[in-house]
């Protein structure tokens, strides 16, 4: 069992004793049992809190979360040990019929959970999962940054635990092979394709399924003379990358304007990396380029429809709001029956994704060509206080986008952010509001 750990309090508050160890198992099939595990399928988190000054394991109500490849259904299949007794709560099937009306057309009144499957509020795709999942891995263990324990004593068998951990990129490694298995697995493909839904496929394309979270790459506490925004932030990588730095002195400032504050004891402006922002998440790209691979669409649909809205590149309203107009029936015809949806829509973004799909001179070449200028722009436009001021009061209005998202409505605590439980991002003055602020083309906030 190799542990990693994770402080979901915050990097800076030990105290709270919100630590989550994960734990990846192997077993190489040594005698006397000769049972083989391969790394990646089987792994189990178990909760430690703080007790008396002592860290110790959760031991009432929920204390193990266990998740396991079955190789025979080609699903993982997800277990809580809850107050000593083991429970199986379902497998990526049926998360994926859970999740089946998902940005989907359905009446008001129907939350888009169906049956209440808890494992479906984080693990939306149906696999593994882990937030932070390129470095610096905010908030997780690394070997070159690790968590501060503060004066939190561990007791034996946290101590044990913690003396082999190994770095988040271990855990995060698995993560990114788990989004592919199941993505190309015959099982998931099966229940695709059987349901004869073209928007449930390409559901990931058009809108956030899962998120992740990207930031930074030094520690806040650094104080370096520039800070670098991640590209994802501005636009989808698949379009367009490069590096977007800013100075760090603006950056307090803008930090200073908007009363940045990280919740919890820590009594902090930011995260422990600054600029921490919700990206597009790499499993929702991993659908969508088994479905490439596979032919149900190809890149050129898929570049085309990243292009709308291609400045709010994981949270679009405008590019999700285009997947109700998808004809679910499959078949050769697909996208011409779907630029006539288009043709007849009055909502935004169809004329541009009509224009998109039907003009020859719009094609990925153009699309990216256009997504490269832009970040040229919002790197011309990096050097300006009030620009970076405006950039972060984007970025908060994003953060909330993610609460405000369907990810998020599954019915009690149990959604993509495990908030209030969990800290995430820091909050502003006064709150954001989702949908208030856009980017330009120019890499404007209006």
């Amino acid at each position: 069992m190799e542990p990693t750990l994770v402080n979901f309090a915050g990097f800076h508050s030990p105290k709270a004793g919100g630590f989550f160890i994960f734990e990846i198992v192997s077993s190489a099939g040594s005698p006397p049992s000769n049972f083989k595990v391969e790394r990646g399928d089987l792994l189990f988190g178990h909760f430690a809190n703080a007790t008396n000054g002592r860290l110790v394991s959760q031991n009432s109500g929920l204390t193990i979360e266990l998740i396991a490849w079955d190789s025979g259904k080609q699903f993982f299949n997800f277990y809580e040990l809850v107050d000593g007794t083991w429970f199986y709560r379902g497998d990526s099937k049926d998360i994926l019929d859970d999740v089946r009306l998902l940005h989907r057309q359905r009446s008001d009144s129907t939350n888009p959970f169906g049956r209440g499957l808890r494992c479906a509020g984080c693990h939306i795709n149906g696999a593994l999962l882990q937030k932070e999942l390129t470095p610096p891995h905010n908030d997780w263990f690394r070997q070159d940054r690790p968590l501060p324990m503060d004066t939190l004593k561990p007791d034996a068998f946290i101590s044990g635990r913690l003396a082999d951990k190994v770095d988040a990129s271990e855990l995060s490694k698995l993560v990114v092979a788990s989004a592919r298995r199941l993505a190309t697995s015959p099982g998931y493909r099966k229940v695709l394709e059987t349901r004869n839904s073209m928007q449930e496929q390409l559901r990931p394309l058009f809108c956030p399924m899962e998120v992740n979270i990207e930031s930074d790459a030094s520690p806040f506490g650094d104080h370096k003379p520039t800070l670098q925004i991640p590209s994802a932030f501005f636009v989808d990588s698949r379009l367009a990358t490069t590096v977007v730095s800013v100075k760090r002195d603006h950056y307090d400032a803008a930090l200073r304007k908007l009363r940045s504050q990280l919740p919890g004891p820590a009594d902090r402006p930011d995260a422990d990396h600054a600029w921490l922002t919700p990206v597009k998440a790499h499993s929702d790209i991993a659908l969508v380029d088994a479905l490439i691979e596979q032919g149900v669409v190809d890149n050129g649909f898929a570049i085309a429809v990243l292009a709308v809205d291609f400045t709010n590149p994981a949270f679009s309203k405008t590019r999700c709001d285009l997947l109700k107009l998808v004809p679910d029936r499959p078949g050769p015809d697909f996208v011409a029956r779907f630029r006539d949806a288009l043709r007849g829509a009055s909502v935004p973004g169809a004329t541009e994704l009509l224009d998109n799909l039907s003009n020859p001179a719009r094609n990925a070449a153009f699309h990216r060509q256009r997504a490269q200028a832009f970040l040229t722009s919002c790197q011309e436009r990096s050097s300006e206080p009030e620009m970076v001021l405006n950039w972060l009061r984007l970025l908060a209005q994003r953060r909330a986008e993610v609460s405000t998202s369907e990810i998020s409505q599954k019915p009690g605590e149990f959604h993509i952010l495990e908030d209030p439980d969990r800290v995430v991002f820091p909050s502003t003055q006064p709150p954001a509001d989702a949908g208030a602020l856009t980017l330009t083309p120019t890499c404007q906030v209006q």
